[in-house]
């Protein structure tokens, strides 16, 4: 009963240490295409955009709307979509 004891500790760790190893070089593989993909640029770029895209309707919702870069002078904010839909 003890060797059997003894061979079933020694088959858990050597499996422990074997998945240890392979989750290495997953994290290592993982962390290497993330990097040299540019996953971080388009994360950044991604955010950029949404940044720009709330402020934008922010903006149409005070009434400000800025239509192709140009802040409109006062004019109401359904009277700019009518034009548009027109």
């Amino acid at each position: 009963m003890k060797n059997r004891d003894k061979k079933q500790r020694g088959i858990t760790l050597i499996a422990l240490v074997i998945t240890i190893i392979v989750m290495l070089i997953l994290v290592s593989v993982t962390i290497t295409i993330a990097v040299n993909g540019g996953l971080f640029n388009y994360a950044k770029d991604a955010a950029t955009k949404t940044n720009q895209a709330k402020d934008a309707e922010q903006e149409l919702g005070t009434g400000k709307a800025k239509v192709n870069g140009v802040f409109d002078s006062g004019e109401d904010i359904n009277a700019i979509v009518d034009h548009y839909k027109n």
